[in-house]
This record gives C-alpha cells, structure tokens and sequence, in this order.
C-alpha cells in the first residue's frame, strides 16, 4: 500500500451518515437482552484480479440508533484477505471496507448490516465493486457504448516500489475508418491521463484493441508496454519507471543481410532471467530472446534458459522467437527490489496453423448421454423429465422447470452471506429438508451455485432426481447423503 495511504484509510469512516438513516431499524427492534459475545469474520475479494484483497481496511461500526454510531473498529485484510472481529456485543452494526484501489476511483465498497443477537460466529463476504460499476464511474457517459472497457493501475517506482503522484501516462492504438466511396483511413487515438494523489490512473479505452501504453515521471519512464482489455471489463495493471540511458545505436545488419541503419535504443543496469518452453513444457534451445524495442538480445541453452542484461528499469515488453514456433510476447517489469523471472510458452507453428478439421463426435456424445438416461429411468428408482415434457413448459427460469419435480423446493440461507440467494433444496423424507448434489452433464457443481445465472431453461433436455434413501446411479457416487439432482442440457432452441 502507497506510505501514508494506510493513516488516511484509518481516519475515514466507511460508513457514511447518509446510509444510516436507509439502514437504522426501530428502537424496538434494537432493544436485545443482554448475551454473549459473537465474533465477525469473512473476506474482502478483489473482482478485478479474482484473488483475495490484501491490506484492506475493514470497519465494523455500532448503531445504537438512527444517523448516529457510537463507535468503529477496524482492522487490516491479511495476505489472504481475511479479517476478524471477536468480543462483538449484542447489537446493530454496520460492515464495510477501504483500499485504495477503490477509493482512489471514487467508488464506495457496499456496506452489509450486521445483526449480532447471540454468542455465534457470522461470516460476511465482501468485493470490490463489479467490472460494470467501475466502468460506470469511470467513464460517465461512455460507459453506454458496448465495447468499452478501462485499464487503470499505479505507477509506481522500479527503486523502491513507491507509487508516483502526477505521473503521465499516455495510450495509443491503430484504428481503420472506412470513409465514403470506400475510402479507407488509419488513425491513432491517443488518450492521456495523470496519475492522481496517490499514483493511481485510469483510461476509458475500447475492448479487444491491442494498444501500446508508457508511464513518465519526469526522467524516468518505461518501456512501451503492449496490451489489451477484453471489452466490458476492467484490467489493473501497474507500470514501473526507471532510469535508463538513451544511445545511438550504429548500423546493424539483420539476420537477412540487409543493414537496419541507426536507430536510438535505451540501456540500463537491469537484468532479466527466464525460460523459453513448448506447450507440453519441453525447453527450446537457440531462442533469441530481446526486448521488443531491440535493445539487448541473448540466446537460450540447452535448459531454454537466459539472461537479459544491460535493460532499462521499469516495465518492458519482452520478445521470444525461434524457428518453427509463433513469438510469443511477455510484459516484465525490471525493478531493483526483487529479482524477475519471465517464462515464454511458444507453439509451434504446425499446431498453430491447423488445416480445416470436422468434428464428428458430438453427435455420438448425445446419443451415448441419452443411453444412459434411458438406462436409469427404466431402473425405476427415481424422478425423470425428458423433452416431451420440457418442450410444453413455458419456463422463464430454471427455477421454474426444477419446481415441476416433486419435492423440490427453492428457499433463502439463514446467514448474512446467502440470505440474498434462494438454495434448492429436497423436502422428501422424514429427516426434513437437505441440500443434494446437483450434476451439470456429469459434471459435479460446487455447493451454492446459482443455477438460473448457469442454466438457461431452453437449453434443458433432461432432468433426474434420486431422493433420499434411494440408490444412486454409479455415475452420481457421493458421499452425500441428502440425494442428486442431474441436469442435462443442449444448445439453445430457438422460439
């Protein structure tokens, strides 16, 4: 975390007095008997990246009554994203966290109420906010077009990994416009941004455009790092300056005779380790490894190892290539405080450039899924729904379609974390309601998947239910006990 973002993190309230008034219940309601001590944990996740938010700050704030709270305490995210607050009295609290990957967009992450009645353990999940939502802040009025997407990151210094306010930043790409009479144009847009108070920038962009990116503080800078955004999302990646030494290079001659005249190229005292392999992990010898501006070039050994060194600090696109494989491209950040290791995985050129191939086995998967069915249906021992009564349901949902078998019901959690979300559940039997496993042709799914957000109900061929206490088909062995659910599907049919 940037020096001094930490303090200021801690002195700002993630609860606003505006939000309470929406989220304060009546004073009867509040009024609990005196109880135990409960404890409060769970984790922050960053969507951007899909990994756990390290070194976030988590606030659980005490609401004794309406627009005003008595107290706030907070605690940092471990590597792992994860917090925890013991000794929580009885009461209404507020949950909700700050980084500065969000509050440097001006976004707010979503606050959850806390209910604590009991001497129990209460889990909460919480996110940085959805691709979506950024986009929206970001990119105010654009954010309608539909292949926009944001590149945002800090720059940072390649000596001491600190983040650099005012930093530039500047983006180019290549488009074709096609004018009247069929006239075609090239341009290239370019679209500039500061870094804000505390290092961090962000860029509207269009998606799936490859386009070149370079950061400058005033004489340091990196490399012209190349890169795109998938369309409708939102990519984080950090830049690094550095020092480097501008040279005129002399004439040079390429590996095709022909000279390639001067030419300036950056050096440095960076250095850059890594390994070139094929896709089935096998090393590449006598692949020329180089930045891909042209400065420095070094060849693999026998172990597909190398050592680029005289580099420029801060990020570079790195390029590998050897004969009879596509090049592949890495982007490396050469700093000081740690060493980098880059890895190339190139594909050949025979596996890459394939000849128009058929497929012809699908059909022999269908008839094969649909033997099996068969083959368990007439063994009588569950709940089975083929096509002639799918095909007449008019299901909006998969919800819907999963209601037609008996003894299937849809119902909210108990907890914080899946009040939001119905689970399907069995209610045959006499030991009262459990969760089943639900299979997705063939494949088990993890528990608490939501399925109406994974299954479309016009692409639904079959369904099985084998309830509790009845014998479950081999290809369904678990070790649950509550029953299976098995769901078959096909592409979409058309209205």
């Amino acid at each position: 975390m940037t020096p001094g973002v930490g303090n200021r993190l801690a002195r700002r309230s993630v609860v606003p007095a505006l939000l309470l008034t929406a989220l304060a219940t009546p004073a009867q309601e509040r009024v609990v008997s005196a109880a135990p001590a409960a404890r409060v944990n769970g984790i922050v996740y960053d969507s951007m990246t899909m990994r756990p938010l390290a070194g976030a700050l988590v606030q659980l704030a005490l609401v004794p009554e309406p627009n005003r709270i008595s107290s706030i305490r907070s605690q940092p995210t471990d590597s792992l994203g994860r917090f925890e607050f013991d000794q929580v009295l009885p009461g209404t609290y507020l949950l909700g966290f700050q980084h500065v990957a969000v509050d440097s967009l001006g976004l707010r992450s979503p606050l959850q109420r806390i209910d604590v009645r009991t001497a129990s353990t209460i889990r909460a999940t919480m996110s940085v906010p959805s691709a979506k939502a950024i986009i929206r802040t970001v990119c105010g009025r654009e954010a309608g077009r539909d292949s926009l997407a944001v590149l945002l990151g800090s720059v940072r210094h390649s000596r001491a990994d600190t983040s650099l306010p005012g930093a530039f930043v500047s983006l180019r790409w290549g488009e074709v416009i096609l004018g009247g009479g069929g006239s075609m144009q090239r341009s290239t847009p370019i679209v500039d941004s500061f870094a804000n108070d505390e290092g961090w920038f962000t860029a509207c962009v269009p998606g799936d455009v490859p386009m070149t990116v370079r950061a400058t503080h005033g004489t340091d800078l990196s490399g012209n790092v190349e890169l795109g955004v998938p369309a409708l999302s939102v990519l984080r990646r950090d830049l690094y300056v550095g020092a480097s030494v501008a040279e005129l290079r002399a004439a040079d001659t390429a590996t095709s005779g022909r000279p390639l005249g001067e030419r300036i190229v950056e050096r440095g005292r960076g250095e850059l380790r890594g390994i070139v392999r094929t896709l089935n992990g096998q090393p590449i010898q006598g692949a020329r490894v180089a930045m891909f501006s042209g400065t420095g070039e070094t060849v693999t050994n026998e172990r597909g190892e190398f050592v680029l060194q005289g580099l420029p600090f801060g990020s570079q696109t790195i390029e590998a290539r050897a004969i009879g494989f596509v090049p592949g491209q890495e982007i490396a950040d050469i700093v000081e405080f740690r060493p980098e290791l880059a890895e190339f995985v190139l594909l050949e050129i025979d596996a890459y450039l394939l000849d128009t191939v058929r497929i012809g086995a699908a059909r022999q998967l269908e008839a094969a899924e649909r033997a099996g069915f068969e083959r368990r249906r007439r063994s009588g021992t569950g709940y089975f729904l083929d096509e002639s009564v799918l095909d007449t349901l008019k299901a909006n949902s998969f919800k819907e379609l999963a209601r037609r078998v008996p003894g299937i019901r849809f119902t909210r959690g108990n907890t914080l974390a899946d009040t939001w979300r119905e689970h399907l559940e069995f209610t045959s039997g006499q030991a009262g309601p459990c969760t089943p496993m639900v299979y997705l042709n063939g494949a088990r799914l993890v528990h608490g998947a939501d399925l109406d957000e994974m299954i479309h109900p016009s692409s639904v061929r079959r369904i099985e239910a084998y309830f509790r206490g009845v014998a479950v088909p081999a290809e369904f062995a678990s070790n649950q006990t509550c029953g299976v659910l098995a769901i078959w599907t096909a592409p979409r049919r058309r209205n």
